[in-house]
């Protein structure tokens, strides 16, 4: 299915609105932790559901799907079962950008026979334009730029954080002292989301809004994201690699 190119700008405008007119239907402004299965089925009007999508679809490391004229949309159970609620909300947000972005594109094809009306989510795809437009989208609904900008403004002050280092070098990290580098943006992300609400929210997920709003700069040149050694030493909190969930 052929979409076409969106700037960051719309998409996140794309998204304020939305928030904007859920805002409207509750009669006041809604913070963190955003309520996106609610904005899903109130004020979307689709029915949210689970299923064995890979068994169903006949594919593998199936996500979600937007299934566009029946206003449905479906989540691979099997995220129930791995427990992070982080990953889980991030792709009921996902599917909320296909039928905010994407709808129109989908119906359109289905009605040239060139595609089904079905948009189809794997984790192997985001690289994407239209999975990348999606997550994008899912980013700027959870993760609200004026929200963060307030959280992050608690925590570490107007200035942007940058991460001179990859490790630390005055050891261990207490309570209150966090030493900005690389090796510790578990901790760093973690701040923001706790003074900002966002419950909801993956650790992984705010360290890339961070950095994609200019507020955190890695000039380490290490990765800020779950290696092979973490996932041993934090198996709970192992995120996937290929999205920010």
């Amino acid at each position: 299915m052929k979409i076409p190119w969106l700037s960051k700008a719309r998409i996140s405008k794309t998204a304020s609105s939305l928030m904007a007119d859920y805002d409207s239907r509750m009669g006041f402004s809604v913070t963190p932790p955003i309520p996106v299965e609610d904005i899903i089925e109130r004020h979307l009007g689709l029915t949210l559901s689970f299923d064995d999508l890979e068994e169903k679809l006949g594919m593998a490391d199936v996500l979600g799907a937007t299934y566009v004229r029946s206003r449905r949309i479906v989540v691979n159970e099997r995220l129930l079962e791995e427990r992070y609620e982080g990953r889980l909300v991030f792709t009921f947000a996902h599917e909320v950008g296909h039928w905010v972005l994407h709808r129109a594109y989908a119906e359109e094809a289905a009605r040239q026979g060139r595609a089904s009306e079905m948009i189809v989510c794997r984790a192997g795809c985001a690289k994407e334009p239209i999975e990348w437009q999606a997550d994008y989208f899912a980013a700027c609904l959870l993760i609200p730029e004026a929200a963060v900008i307030r959280a992050f403004d608690a925590a570490y002050g107007t200035d942007a954080l940058v991460l001179h280092n990859a490790q630390q070098t005055l050891g261990r990290p207490g309570l209150g002292c966090i030493e900005p580098c690389a090796e510790n943006w578990p901790f760093l992300a973690a701040m923001v989301c706790e003074i900002g609400g966002f419950t909801n929210v993956s650790k992984q997920a705010m360290i890339i809004r961070l950095q994609d709003l200019g507020l955190l700069v890695n000039a380490s040149g290490a990765p800020l994201g779950w290696r092979k050694s973490d996932a041993q030493l934090h198996p709970a909190n192992t995120v996937s690699a290929s999205r920010p969930f």
